[in-house]
């Protein structure tokens, strides 16, 4: 009886070593989620009460290289629209000059596959010093109005970003900081108070756990059993009638 021969072997163990090492195609790195809470001005200016979570921001690294961003306000708050209604950003070595922002939208109710009504932008500025010791963001996307709804309220958008300098990793969505310019909208449908937030940023970001295994990288795992199984029998088989 034929035994599989050593570059079949060879194969079958350098699969597993790809899924185990987690560099198989599919495989993604997880999100890294920040709360929105630090605002510059104390949250002492309105009515929000201290270290409230306003919203969060999450950041989802492709295998591309590029950013992911998806920001969800909680409920009662909004983007300060059309009026200073930035986003500012600290990421990695981004700048205006380096950085693009594309897939940009916002949704009506954050929900997955919501995310469909096209946003526009002014323009992409920086350094802008946001001052209340927030600091300086490098990158700030200017004046971000849905065309369709100029007025607030605007809760929940989601935008990639695509550095020419080169790929993203995992520690600079780690250490990025963002601020937004937000406010209060207990009633969307009789205006919004942009005073009692002013400015909000956000805290250090904590990795998910480890990402789950993709199609790709489930199909290279079972092709290696498949490999070792036959190659374990026959071998067996092979000593026994030895």
């Amino acid at each position: 009886m034929k035994i599989l021969g050593k570059s079949a072997v060879y194969v079958a163990v350098s699969c597993l070593l790809l899924v185990l090492l987690g560099f198989a195609p599919g495989a993604s790195a997880g999100p890294v989620t920040m709360n929105i809470t630090n605002s510059n001005c104390g949250l002492s200016c309105g009515i929000v009460p201290a270290n409230t979570v306003i919203g969060t921001v999450t950041m989802n690294l492709n295998l591309s290289g590029s950013i992911t961003v998806t920001v969800l306000l909680n409920p009662a708050y909004t983007f300060i629209v059309p009026d200073g209604n930035d986003i500012n950003f600290n990421l990695g070595n981004s700048t205006p000059s380096n950085v693009s922002v594309s897939n940009f939208f916002q949704s009506d109710t954050g929900a997955p596959g919501t995310f469909t009504t096209p946003l526009l932008f002014s323009s992409l500025n920086g350094p802008t010093n946001v001052g209340g010791g927030l600091g300086s963001y490098a990158v700030t996307i200017f004046k971000v109005q849905d065309p369709n709804k100029p007025q607030q309220p605007l809760d929940y958008l989601t935008f990639t970003l695509t550095n020419s300098s080169g790929s993203y990793s995992m520690a600079d969505l780690t250490n990025a900081t963002w601020a937004f310019h937000l406010g209060t909208c207990p009633q969307p449908t009789q205006g919004c108070n942009a005073t009692t937030t002013g400015f909000v940023g956000t805290g250090p970001g904590t990795p998910s756990t480890v990402p789950e295994p993709g199609t790709a990288t489930l199909a290279i795992l079972g092709t290696g059993l498949l490999f070792l199984s036959r190659f374990t029998r026959r071998r067996f088989k092979s000593l026994t009638v030895a």
